[in-house]
């Protein structure tokens, strides 16, 4: 073999080594490049159907203001000045009805209630997302369901610095059965439970810095018999009240029932309403690291608790940190009764009116996303006060005088004030 013959040999392994390495990267980076831009796609494709399916929760909140519109003033009117709320009320009331139906009962309004409440499109027919009337999405978006439910086992809401304080109306077909209020509040996503940092010192520490999580909570109920008096809330009777407040204070070894003389004793002015020391799991597994049930008295008067005046009042005392929390009512009679769990199942009443779940379906091409939303369903026009005191001065300040006297207070007939001799400093 002379040498040139190798020398041609050698060559021509280099050139298909090489040939080989170039395409074998050549295959690589497309590979590559195919592969994200299917992921590019893919994510592309969540997103518009994530905002499909919540272009129906938005609906839904369009509808249900209209619906409450109409139920208070009995008029909503469309672009042509005509008035829709006849549509409006049987497609909502419609879909009420379905969300409780068996499945094999569930008719027209199940899926297709916000739809034709807003004149969206017919029954069975699903609403296409457009940026306008004359362009098509890239993705072919629509909402395909959204289910409308008043009807909840719990009521959910997020307590932090901006809402520190909510109303919530214990709205329930048979308040005299429920026997117990269960609170349960700080999730994993509020904050990791391993990580948790209990308030070790007594309530209200000064000049602490360290935020304690989970957060406490101060619970304020109120209720009242079917005949009742403004008095009767000012103080307990015997093993009944009105007025009951808890102040619920995580710990890692405590309680989680807060029972019905506790509660009573709390609307005692003779005596100190001390903080309760509620249990918190460091369990992964569970939904809420905290939970504490209350175990309710009877209401003064006849005892009868009526449905219109049954409200609890649920507040972060440091505005801090936020935190996701879950109302149940209780209606277990055994012999440890409010803590909403009867021969090992769950006894708990019905929420209706409190919140409107939303279930929204979106799609984009052949993808589909369905999401869960809550919104309140209170009367618009008689919201739920979060103080004591509301000034109507724009910048929102109250300017109070006081005085300190030793001898008298003088009251003049138009109700101002006639200062003493010895009046003190304002």
């Amino acid at each position: 073999m002379n040498r040139k013959f190798q020398k041609g040999a050698t060559s021509i392994y280099v050139v298909m080594i090489s040939t080989l390495l170039f395409t074998v990267i050549t295959v690589s980076f497309i590979r590559i490049l195919t592969g994200e831009l299917a992921r590019t796609t893919s994510d592309e494709l969540a997103q518009a159907a994530y905002d499909s399916a919540m272009a129906g929760v938005e609906d839904a909140k369009i509808a249900l203001k209209q619906y409450s519109m109409c139920k208070k003033t009995g008029s909503v009117l469309n672009a042509a000045g005509e008035n829709k709320c006849a549509q409006i009320i049987e497609a909502i009331e419609k879909g009420f009805t379905a969300s409780d139906a068996q499945p094999d009962e569930m008719s027209y309004g199940y899926c297709d209630a916000i739809s034709v409440a807003l004149g969206r499109a017919e029954e069975g027919v699903e609403v296409p997302i457009r940026e306008s009337e004359s362009l098509e999405t890239k993705f072919n978006q629509a909402y395909t369901c959204v289910i409308i439910d008043k009807t909840l086992g719990d009521y959910r809401s997020t307590l932090g610095t901006n809402t520190p304080m909510r109303a919530v109306a214990l709205t329930t077909p048979e308040p005299d059965k429920v026997t117990g209020i269960k609170i349960s509040w700080y999730t994993q996503d509020d904050g990791p439970f391993a990580l948790m940092n209990y308030q070790t010192s007594s309530y209200f520490t000064k000049n602490n810095t360290t935020v304690a999580t989970p957060p406490v909570i101060q619970a304020h109920v109120v209720q009242t018999s079917i005949e009742y008096t403004l008095e009767q809330f000012d103080d307990a009777e015997g093993d009944r009240t009105n007025n009951m407040t808890a102040i619920l204070n995580p710990v890692k070894n405590g309680t989680n029932i807060v029972s019905a003389q506790t509660l009573v004793r709390s609307n005692d002015h003779t005596t100190t309403n001390q903080a309760q020391q509620i249990t918190c799991k460091e369990d992964a597994s569970t939904d809420f690291a905290c939970s504490a049930s209350l175990v309710l008295p009877k209401p003064r008067g006849s005892g009868t608790r009526r449905d219109d005046t049954f409200y609890l009042f649920i507040s972060l005392p440091y505005e801090q940190p936020t935190t996701t929390f879950s109302v149940q009512l209780c209606t277990d009679t055994d012999a440890q009764p409010g803590d909403c769990v009867a021969n090992g199942k769950a006894a708990i009443a019905d929420f209706v009116n409190g919140q409107i779940l939303i279930d929204s379906t979106g799609r984009a091409n052949d993808m589909y996303t369905r999401i869960e939303a809550r919104v309140e369903f209170n009367d618009i026009y008689a919201p739920l006060p979060e103080h004591a005191l509301y000034s109507l001065d724009p910048t929102g300040s109250i300017d109070k005088d006081f005085y300190v006297t030793r001898d008298c207070w003088k009251q003049k007939g138009d109700w101002t004030a006639e200062h003493c001799v010895n009046n003190g400093k304002s």
